[in-house]
């Protein structure tokens, strides 16, 4: 469910086999009687589960344009898998959403079309499908922050479109900021203060009213290395950034 919801806005599709139905979700039961039996009209998690199921019943399938090989063998884990969509994805775009099973606890998995070795991704929790999507460059920098980071101390919905992503321009930059926002989000409030490696801070007040006049917040920063420096504003248990500094342009001299 959550990879699926992850998928909301994205430029990916997601295909399954037209008979996905019919499969066992139980000993006895399919699963599609778990969308349509009266327990699903009476619990509301049944409900919410049944909004996003809904969508992997309405197609595409891949089963009715298959582009696996007809004289080819599939294998995972030594098990004939053609016809399945392991099998489909190796011809694809490399990439399969599954269950939690022992088999498939990997975030890569190893299929061998007769003797070559093919990897896939495969996608259990939620974020993984905004990983790929990044690595693969179906969304920008930008995109993979604003999802990746949503619902945490870290929101970037009033960055400056000069100052902020713009400032960005190589893996490197990409690297830095991501191990600093994954370090500040997972971090409390008390360690963000105290960490030596982050070193937030209250901006200078000359130097706030002559960079920072758009907003009648007061600005803090933290540090993403020794000279460069990340902008925003706490309100409550969370940090709007406003930008970034590479250039140790805005430095207050801290």
């Amino acid at each position: 469910m959550k990879v699926l919801k992850s998928t909301d806005g994205l430029p990916i599709q997601v295909y399954q086999r037209s008979d996905f139905n019919q499969a066992n979700v139980t000993q006895n039961d399919k699963i599609y009687y778990i969308l349509k039996c009266e327990e699903s009209r009476r619990y509301d998690e049944a409900r919410r589960y049944k909004v996003f199921l809904d969508r992997l019943f309405s197609g595409p399938y891949w089963d009715l344009n298959p582009k696996q090989s007809i004289n080819g063998i599939y294998r995972y884990n030594e098990n004939n898998v053609c016809e399945s969509s392991l099998a489909e994805a190796c011809e694809r775009d490399k990439a399969v959403i599954s269950f939690y099973h022992n088999e498939f606890k990997s975030r890569r998995l190893s299929i061998f079309r007769d003797e070559c070795k093919i990897s896939i991704d495969n996608l259990v929790e939620g974020e993984d499908i905004i990983q790929i999507t990044y690595e693969r460059g179906i969304i920008p920098f930008s995109e993979y922050c604003r999802r990746k980071f949503k619902d945490t101390k870290l929101c970037f919905d009033y960055i400056d479109p000069k100052d902020g992503f713009a400032k960005v321009k190589n893996k490197e930059d990409e690297n830095l900021l991501i191990e600093k926002f994954d370090m500040f989000s997972k971090l409390t409030w008390e360690d963000i203060r105290t960490s030596h490696r982050l070193k937030y801070r209250k901006y200078d007040y000359d130097y706030e009213n002559k960079y920072f006049k758009n907003t009648d917040e007061k600005i803090d920063y933290f540090k993403l290395s020794e000279k460069d420096r990340c902008y925003g504003y706490r309100k409550g248990n969370v940090f709007f950034v406003l930008g970034f500094d590479f250039e140790h342009k805005k430095s207050d001299g801290q």
